[in-house]
């Protein structure tokens, strides 16, 4: 059953426009989706500064740097008049996509206009927390038994991949959890109107225009397994053309990458950009020409949405959350070991031809990440969540 009526969305997140991660991008495509549907929508997110503001349908609440973390911020600010102006607009549905701060600023609207709650998981905690101990029964049992306390506010729960359903987090909510991907904004990328620019950047980057490029754009961090494909790098010399790896990012484990690529002595082959803004991501695709990912720890990569949306072909590390993104042999190739990296990466490095048609094989796949597409499937949701409230309401007056 698809809802097609009007409804009023909000939005709310500990992440904001000041954060450059997954989940931002995530949020952001959602949001101009629903938008471009027709939808009205208001986000609720955590300012980069100790005061709260407002820009247009996007409110930020004050806010503090949490010490733990970097890029996560935390507020108590629960009676902030923003937050009384959004339980007064009374939305038809909040869509809760984390669970900080936020969450404790969502639940105090629901409860005040009765709206029914959406709530998105994103991370597998167990495994960023536990990590290798992530299987062990006593952690399964404490994510259980947090993940219950977590979602018990909502109606309906959503995950962006069929991998995510195996998080212990959400052992408690199978009955009502649904699998909507993440979307794109896919006119933010458009490979021929930026090879302008993306021609400038290599020159900048000293990097000639018969080089090829493989790209890695991400976090710089230990879970994202960069060091792996630094590692695998010295097999391609073999290929006879010059090749460079391009590392878009920064992160706690800038640090160690880079003392990894002195100790193998190519300090000429890879070049680290630092961090970018989002408004330059589009360029640093256009300016490469293989995707290359060794992350385990991704649920459904927006990095790997950009990379389908500029038409590039992917060589990535075999993973549950490639599922419907990289299909081997079409869109990019998947390997499993140093030497099937090898092996794929000479062959995609020295056939254009076979670049040129998965590049075009990942463009056509990216239209089913559209944000109107992604839009339209959790409109459908929402209007389940909203049948799920008004029935419970039904319930208790009975």
């Amino acid at each position: 059953l698809a809802f097609t009526f009007h409804m009023k969305i909000l939005i709310a997140t500990d992440c904001n426009r000041y954060n450059l991660g997954g989940v931002t991008a995530s949020i952001f495509a959602l949001c101009t989706g629903l938008r471009r549907c027709g939808h009205e929508v208001k986000t609720l997110s955590l300012s980069n500064c100790n005061r709260s503001f407002q820009d247009g349908d996007d409110y930020y609440i004050r806010s503090f740097p949490a010490l733990f973390y970097q890029d996560l911020r935390i507020s108590f600010a629960m009676k902030d008049p923003y937050i009384n102006e959004l339980a007064k607009w009374e939305p038809d549905v909040i869509h809760l996509q984390s669970e900080g701060s936020a969450e404790r600023m969502a639940i105090e609207i629901k409860k005040r206009c009765g709206s029914p709650m959406v709530m998105t998981c994103h991370t597998d905690y167990a495994y960023f927390v536990f990590g290798r101990f992530r299987s062990f029964p006593p952690v399964k049992t404490l994510m259980s038994f947090s993940g219950k306390r977590i979602f018990r506010h909502a109606e309906l729960v959503t995950v962006p991949s069929e991998k995510a359903t195996g998080f212990p987090m959400l052992s408690t909510t199978y009955d009502r959890l649904f699998v909507v991907p993440n979307g794109i904004v896919l006119d933010r990328f458009n490979r021929q109107l930026l090879k302008p620019e993306a021609a400038e950047l290599r020159k900048s980057l000293g990097i000639s225009s018969g080089t090829v490029v493989l790209t890695v754009i991400s976090r710089l961090s230990k879970e994202k397994n960069i060091q792996e494909i630094i590692t695998y790098l010295p097999g391609l010399l073999k290929s006879g053309t010059d090749v460079k790896l391009l590392i878009v990012g920064d992160g706690p484990d800038r640090k160690h990458l880079e003392k990894l690529t002195e100790q193998l002595g190519l300090d000429d082959m890879v070049i680290f950009t630092g961090r970018i803004s989002s408004d330059e991501v589009g360029r640093y695709f256009a300016a490469t020409d293989i995707y290359v990912s060794a992350s385990q720890f991704e649920v459904h990569s927006i990095s790997y949405l950009e990379a389908l949306a500029n038409g590039l072909p992917m060589l990535c590390h075999a993973d549950e959350s490639l599922t419907g993104v990289l299909e081997h042999g079409v869109n990019g190739l998947i390997y499993n070991s140093r030497e099937e990296f090898t092996d794929y990466a000479i062959m995609m490095i020295t056939d254009t031809g076979l670049r040129k048609k998965m590049g075009q094989a990942s463009s056509e796949r990216s239209l089913d990440f559209s944000c109107e597409h992604i839009a339209g499937l959790m409109t459908d949701i929402y209007g389940k969540a909203i049948q799920h409230n008004e029935k419970n309401k039904a319930d208790n007056i009975r």
